[in-house]
């Protein structure tokens, strides 16, 4: 290892260079204790296997467990994670012998794997009837399944496909394994994330049913590698709590981790370090970041090594099982030296020790670059972990910032659990094992109701007579569930070696990726061979693939475009509005390019008519005012360009916050979105319905974009270049595009640069009031519910750009009357959203100026459309009277005395230096002031104002309380009917 890595340090590479290296010092265990002993049969089996002490995190979760909690652990590879469930498990089996466990792995290679280990354990265990494991999975024969299902093992290991199509649709069958079900072991949790995170909950939801029917409550045990939310997660795939062990008391051997930078090919760089580390008779695991560099990495090494052919393999998913299994054997055993993987290899599949991790392209979180590396050192050896930056924004970032991966906590996994499609998928597979009961359905969430009515109106599900159950139509709905992919699969096929008319099959693709990457001429690698695809069969679901020697690549170009259904969340940020809500996007492949292998030159371009793909997501949005779009234009920078840099950045930057890649999000930057009257930037979830990262990018809206900023600041290209603002999935290939503008508008939107005073365009401020007095409200019926309102704000106009941009001036603080309980209610900002569904709820709602500044102010906290609310505005009323404005100071003093202390700037000042006090009671005043002046024009039937000469003068209010309430009244019930007939798309 140190000859290695003092040639990798110190060596003249021609077009890299070592940007960092960081060496991580071997850290000494930490031991615990169980607060109980462990059984003595159990202590002699860990004696036998070398295992003298736990560490401190396997302690703590066999603490939690025989507790009856549920617990996730996250601690870092090659941990002893499975230690703690294999001794739960065994200490239950010692306690009851008829008690059975169930194993969940997400890849059949890691449960054929720990089955092993699990045997191993079982073997060290002096018992008199010897424990017995099973894997149950689809390599699993016929004849076996049989045999395991007529005597189920004590322990069988599987995974969730196997649980959704095998076992609990047959549960009936499998009754004794399910009512001796003690322990459900959850492994690789952090996978469980996304769209396969949504369907996992759907079938753990179901599993729970089953157990509830056969009278088990079993302890569910979730292992992870180190996330940032272990628990949140845990808890959503199986709804109820979970106790979470973070901390490991694992030790760790010294490790190095090298950040390098490369102006050349990454393959061949790659390649020649893989070759040397061979050379030096150490163990090498390439990662890559796609299908398309596995190969290319893979035929870099032949080319430049043809004696390593024997030595190295590329490893990824769409090989066959029998191709995956002879590599990992290999690997285990020796005979194979440096393999080259997608994320593929990255999970706890056993293949031996190994020296050297090399990561082509960073593999887009802290968390699965920790993963991946834990792969090496294992053995308790040095090792080293080696990063090769693709020219791609997050590698360069992290290259240029490796403080953000060494120091950085891991990122949160992120999954939605109520997916509307998936739990309405589901459905009617839990119907078909048990009958919905309707007592059952009452207790749930208002959306998986939603989702019981649509499969019902579908015809999926049907009810009783009574309508107290739903019983699934079809008899296996379970088959029509693809629990790993959106849309259906496509093989691909390519002609025999043997027989060159008949075709076999040399990988599979998902149903969103068929259209980019099997359209017909597109070029398909499969180890280390090219094969360009003749045909692709949307019916059958298939694509024709030739071998052919191209020295080219393909990459396609689509157009898209976004229609807001609804909104979900609104909030006001620094200088912008951000938005949550369900879109339609709509995408369509225009054709492709092709791009020579290594050096990216484009070649040419092909068009393609293939079908529009169209799908219903959830997305957020920064919407982007005029102020900010003008000052783009006044500087001769391209504003188109300028947002559509910005949209990919924040892609690019995504990652930092949530464990995803480029593939599970999208983006579109529109310069006037049809439905919004103004700019704005999308980012949505890449899979039907929404798998919840959208709703995590709504959340860190703010520190995305100051992250967004950082690395485009950072970036010492001159014009923009693929470690900034170019996006390799670009369906415009990255045009336009301006580095400049991207700047000044996240400047702009991050209050980096403020808009500036505008001309005030006639617009009335703020009015604000002083003192109050208290008139005895005399009424013969019921009261009606009228509250008064009025609002302050952190912002003053010229901070947002002028009176056009109140939305964005946020609320400091807001006063409501309640002139029925005759209560005076404070909201700060962060109680808006309460406030909001105070005003739904009156009556009426008083104000001065209120419909053209309060409701402005605030309609940037909610997606409800505050103009539909039964409000009276006495400024407008007094100016239909007139024909001019006058204001609420005016008014006050004129009529009741009363002349205002303050202003509206001295409002922002006082939130500014924190006078809360001073802040609420001027706030308080103004409200009670505009009470009075109310009911005064109710009683009175004139206001008093003075005009330019002095004279004092009526102004006539023949305002009949009776007739207002019935009046708004009628108007809100009208426009509550249209929008429940016409929901306006955005409102």
């Amino acid at each position: 290892m140190k000859k290695f890595l003092h040639r990798l340090l110190t060596q003249e590479w021609k077009s890299a260079r070592v940007a960092h290296h960081a060496v991580l010092e071997a850290q000494d265990p930490q031991y615990g204790a169980p607060h109980a002993p462990l059984p003595k049969p159990l202590s002699q089996a860990l004696h036998a296997l070398g295992i003298r002490r736990l560490y401190k995190h396997q302690a703590a979760a066999l603490d939690f467990l025989r507790s009856g909690h549920h617990v996730v652990v996250a601690t870092p590879t090659a941990s002893g994670k499975s230690l703690i469930y294999n001794m739960a498990v065994t200490e239950a089996l010692l306690q009851n012998p008829h008690a059975h466990a169930l194993y969940l792995f997400p890849i059949k290679a890691l449960s054929r794997d720990q089955w092993e280990a699990l045997n191993t354990f079982f073997e060290a265990v002096p018992s008199a009837t010897p424990f017995t494991a099973a894997v149950y999975d689809g390599d699993t024969t016929s004849h076996q399944r049989a045999v395991i299902r007529r005597k189920p093992p004590h322990v069988l290991v599987s995974n969730p496909d196997m649980l959704h199509y095998a076992l609990l649709p047959y549960h009936a069958k499998w009754e004794s394994f399910f009512r001796g079900l003690r322990y459900v072991v959850v492994d690789e949790l952090h996978t469980y994330r996304g769209i396969f995170g949504s369907h996992v909950a759907q079938i753990l939801r179901r599993l729970q049913r089953i157990t509830d029917l056969y009278g088990a409550r079993p302890r569910y045990v979730f292992l992870s590698a180190t996330i940032g939310n272990p628990g949140e997660l845990a808890q959503k795939l199986i709804d109820q709590p979970v106790k979470t062990v973070t901390h490991s008391g694992s030790p760790q051997a010294r490790r190095h981790f090298v950040f390098m930078e490369s102006e050349g090919p990454l393959a061949s760089l790659a390649a020649r370090i893989t070759q040397d580390a061979v050379r030096l008779g150490l163990k090498t695991i390439v990662f890559t970041q796609s299908r398309r560099m596995t190969e290319l990495v893979h035929m870099s090494l032949l080319r430049a090594a043809p004696h390593l052919a024997h030595k190295v393999s590329s490893y990824r998913a769409g090989f066959l099982p029998s191709e995956r299994r002879s590599i990992e054997q290999g690997l285990a055993e020796g005979r194979i030296a440096a393999v080259i993987s997608t994320s593929a290899l990255e999970m706890g599949i056993d293949v031996g020790g190994l020296d050297v991790c090399l990561l082509v392209g960073y593999p887009g979180t802290i968390m699965t670059t920790w993963q991946r590396g834990g792969r090496v050192g294992r053995s308790g050896g040095e090792s080293a972990v080696i990063m090769l930056p693709q020219p791609d924004a997050l590698d360069q970032y992290i290259v240029r910032h490796p403080e953000t991966f060494l120091n950085g906590s891991c990122e949160n996994a992120v999954t939605d659990p109520d997916n509307p499609a998936i739990v309405a998928e589901h459905l009617p597979c839990a119907a078909a094992e048990i009958p919905v009961r309707a007592e059952e359905a009452e207790a749930w969430a208002p959306s998986r109701q939603q989702a019981l009515l649509s499969a019902t109106n579908r015809g999926t599900l049907v009810q009783s007579e009574d309508g107290q159950k739903w019983f699934a139509v079809a008899p296996y709905p379970h088959r029509g569930v693809d629990i790993r992919s959106v849309g259906p699969s496509f093989t691909i096929l390519a002609p025999d070696g043997q027989n060159k008319t008949r075709w076999i099959p040399i990988g599979t693709t998902d149903g969103v990726r068929a259209f980019k990457e099997c359209h017909p001429g597109a070029v398909y690698l499969h180890r280390g061979r090219a094969f360009v695809v003749q045909s692709l069969d949307l019916v059958k679901r298939i694509a024709r693939a030739v071998p052919q020697d191209a020295e080219y690549y393909t990459w396609v170009k689509s157009e898209k475009e976004t229609e807001i259904l609804e909104i979900l969340a609104s909030k006001p940020c620094t200088a912008f509005i951000a938005r949550l809500g369900r879109l339609r996007v709509r995408e369509h492949i225009t054709g492709y390019e092709k791009k020579r292998l290594f050096t990216q030159e484009l070649l040419d371009f092909t068009p393609l008519d293939l079908p529009e793909q169209v799908f219903e997501t959830v997305g957020f949005w920064v919407e982007i005012e005029e102020a900010i779009v003008e000052r783009i234009r006044r500087a001769n920078l391209h504003y188109m360009g300028g947002i559509h840099a910005m949209e990919h950045a924040a892609i690019s930057m995504f990652p930092l916050f949530a464990l995803c890649d480029r593939n599970d999000i999208g983006g579109i930057s529109i310069p006037l979105h049809p439905q919004l009257g103004k700019s704005a930037v999308f980012i949505y979830d890449g899979y039907p319905e929404g798998i919840g990262l959208a709703a995590r990018g709504y959340d860190i809206v703010e520190a995305l974009l100051e992250r967004t900023l950082e690395l485009i600041e950072s970036c010492p290209c001159d014009e923009g270049c693929p470690g900034c603002i170019h996006s390799p999935k670009c369906g415009a290939g990255n045009t336009p595009l301006d580095k400049e503008a991207a700047m000044e508008v996240l400047r702009y939107l991050l209050g980096r640069k403020p808009l500036g005073a505008e001309e005030t365009k006639g617009g009335l401020q703020q009015e604000e009031a002083q003192g109050f007095t208290r008139p005895e409200a005399s009424a013969a019926k019921p009261e009606p519910a009228i509250g008064f309102l009025d609002l302050e704000t952190q912002k003053l106009a010229q901070d947002v750009g002028g009176w056009d941009n109140k939305h964005l001036m946020r609320v400091s603080v807001a006063v409501l009357y309640d002139h029925r309980r005759k209560t005076i209610e404070v909201y700060r900002e962060h109680e808006v959203s309460t406030l909001i569904d105070r005003l739904h709820a009156l009556d009426l709602v008083v104000g001065f100026n209120i419909k053209n500044f309060d409701f402005q102010v605030l309609q940037a906290y909610t997606p409800k459309p505050l103009q539909h609310l039964p409000a009276f505005d006495m400024l407008e009323a007094v100016r239909q009277q007139l024909g001019f404005r006058l204001s609420l100071d005016h008014l006050s003093e004129k009529t009741l005395g009363r002349k205002k202390t303050a202003d509206g700037i001295q409002a922002v000042q006082w939130f500014r230096e924190n006078r809360w006090d001073l802040l609420i009671d001027y706030c308080q005043e103004d409200v009670l002031l505009t009470r009075d002046l109310f009911f005064h024009a109710i009683e009175k039937g004139y206001l008093i104002y003075e005009d330019r000469s002095g004279k004092r003068l009526r102004v006539p209010t023949p305002w009949n309380l009776e007739k207002i309430l019935e009046e708004y009244g009628q108007k809100e019930d009208k426009k509550r009917t249209i929008l429940r007939r016409h929901r306006p798309a955005g409102a």
